[in-house]
């Protein structure tokens, strides 16, 4: 017992650090340019020049990409690291460890990070208190929030089971919000204890907290993240719902660069997002391998692992997996953010100018045409032009 409290403990406290413009260059269709030797007609070069030459080949650009903890989420990412993608695309990726969520967009934020896989909210907050010199360009995570409750409560079946009930949520968690924000779109009030609202909301801790006080019968449910509904059953609760029975698509994760690598390292962000996307296509064709990658990754109980990405006979995940930048749903959400007071523009934001879609519609445009017959990226495009 005191091993499941702990590993769930740690599971909510990386949910709590990782609960998401200017035009960029064209991205060049050309291929990429091959020491072919010149035909017979053209004029000879030095011997001096093409010995030159063979000595300095190219070499690829570099992506500082930051990671927290030992999260599983951005498998794509470290399926294309294991095998060998990112080398292969043309683009060297330098990962770093950062020790909080804060830290790694203050990262971005000033270049000393090009990339970061992780969190909604803390994008929207950085880039409505002035942070401007960020860009969303794809995913890593959408959905994701379970509801639990003590054990024997009745599953969710609409609104009704929700009117009157107190709910124990984190702040940087996604899904409260758009469970809050839908509650308000279809009529209904929320509040803090006290305030006689149709729907209470009690901000807690850590997911830990949310779960043991459900069971104690200090809230009615609580809403979660990172599959903690698996571990459900071992604290005496039970997995009732999830936020996507209201909202069917909302961001998580999302894939964060800086403004100056949008601009100055496009080709290797739409590179390094063709590598992610064939490692997110071996994920889907190859489960055993990918969780011996995982699990030497994260160093997790291999079941777990499974139950995150793949579910169990007896877990089924609501997290989805993907690196579409989901825009429409992206804004939406942000939106949604400054409706209910959770971040305050000290800025003006078009929060289109802020999530992109070139790069990952030029990483999937390329894969389409270099494998036709692979049906996955035929279904990612049709999914790509009708929600960015």
């Amino acid at each position: 017992m005191k091993k499941i409290v702990a590993i769930l403990l740690a599971l909510s406290m990386v949910l709590a650090m990782a609960a998401c413009g200017s035009q960029a260059p064209a991205a060049t269709t050309e291929a990429p340019k091959t020491d072919a030797p010149a035909s017979a007609e053209a004029t000879e070069a030095p011997a001096e020049t093409e010995a030159a030459a063979a000595e300095t080949p190219k070499e690829p650009v570099t992506l500082k990409v930051g990671l927290l903890g030992k999260s599983v989420k951005p498998v794509g990412v470290l399926v294309a690291d294991a095998m060998g993608y990112f080398d292969e695309e043309g683009v060297k990726v330098e990962f770093e460890k950062v020790s909080s969520m804060n830290d790694a967009y203050m990262a971005v934020s000033t270049g000393d990070l090009d990339v970061y896989l992780f969190s909604s909210t803390a994008a929207a907050t950085f880039i409505s208190q002035g942070t401007t010199t960020l860009r969303v360009f794809g995913g890593t995570a959408a959905e994701g929030s379970e509801i639990i409750a003590a054990k024997g409560t009745p599953h969710i079946t609409g609104v009704d089971d929700l009117l009157g009930k107190t709910i124990a949520c984190q702040m940087p968690e996604t899904g409260q919000m758009v469970l809050k924000n839908y509650l308000l779109e279809q009529g209904y009030t929320i509040g803090a204890p006290g305030e006689g609202a149709d729907v209470t909301f009690v901000y807690v801790n850590d997911g830990n907290t949310a779960v043991e006080g459900c069971t104690k019968g200090e809230y009615d449910y609580c809403i979660t993240n990172s599959c903690l509904g698996y571990y459900a059953e071992s604290f005496g609760a039970e997995l009732v719902g999830s936020v996507k029975q209201f909202v069917e698509t909302y961001p998580c994760c999302r894939q964060t660069c800086s403004q100056e690598a949008y601009e100055n390292k496009f080709d290797a962000l739409v590179a390094f997002e063709t590598a992610t996307l064939r490692g997110y296509r071996y994920y889907l064709e190859n489960e055993e391998a990918t969780l011996d990658i995982l699990e030497a990754y994260a160093g997790e109980d291999r079941e777990f692992l499974k139950a995150q990405v793949y579910g169990t006979d007896t877990y089924t995940p609501v997290m989805r997996l993907s690196l579409d930048p989901d825009k429409t749903a992206c804004v939406k959400f942000y939106e949604a953010m400054a409706n209910l007071g959770e971040i305050t523009d000290t800025v003006e934001v078009d929060w289109n100018d802020y999530v992109v879609t070139d790069v990952y519609g030029t990483a999937l445009k390329t894969l389409a045409e270099r494998e036709s017959d692979v049906a996955l990226w035929q279904e990612l495009t049709e999914y790509f032009n009708t929600h960015d």
